[in-house]
């Protein structure tokens, strides 16, 4: 088989195609094999020319004309083997004292979680600060360099304990309840 590319019409007016280094590449695509058409002899008088059917693409259906003669009804297809799977297991904690156990857990995490937005706020706010703390007025740098800079690092550490300690406390819940499983 050969190849050849055939640039379209609209790319061709493009300042690419038009400078002289970037010559314009044409391939096409060409069989080895000869088509054969159905009649072995062929009169050199006729000037009529037969249609040949073309080779067929993926996923195109058989045609009568190419051998198989099949007929599939319209919108049924054959499909692998289903697999069914086990449907979703209702939670262990559908009682009420488990459902109450859970909703105050869920609101207790919601807490936490909103206190530790707010201390990463904090965090923020005091590293910009301290950041700008040189552009600022000598009285105000003063301040903050005396407070402000020594309460830095242990609220960071504290941060950052503090979310090690949370992600270990959700690992372990996770542990646990594939344990129950």
């Amino acid at each position: 088989m050969a190849l050849q590319v055939y640039t379209p019409s609209y790319l061709a007016n493009t300042v690419y195609h038009r400078h002289s280094l970037f010559p314009k590449p044409k391939f096409s695509i060409k069989s080895k094999k000869p088509i054969v058409d159905a009649d072995p002899t062929p009169d050199p008088t006729s000037s009529s020319k037969k249609a040949v059917v073309p080779g067929q693409g993926f996923g195109s259906s058989p045609s009568p004309s190419s051998g198989s003669n099949k007929k599939k009804p319209k919108g049924k297809r054959e499909r692998a083997s289903i697999i069914r799977r086990s449907p979703v297991e209702k939670p262990a904690f559908l009682t009420k004292e488990g459902e109450a156990k859970a909703e105050e857990q869920r609101k207790n995490e919601s807490a936490f979680l909103l206190a530790w937005l707010g201390l990463g706020g904090i965090i923020l706010v005091q590293g910009i600060v301290l950041a700008a703390s040189g552009f600022l007025p000598e009285e105000w740098d003063k301040f903050f360099v005396k407070y402000l800079y020594p309460s830095f690092t242990p609220t960071v550490i504290l941060f950052l304990a503090g979310t090690v300690a949370y992600g270990v406390l959700k690992y372990l819940e996770n542990e646990k309840l594939k344990d129950q499983k």
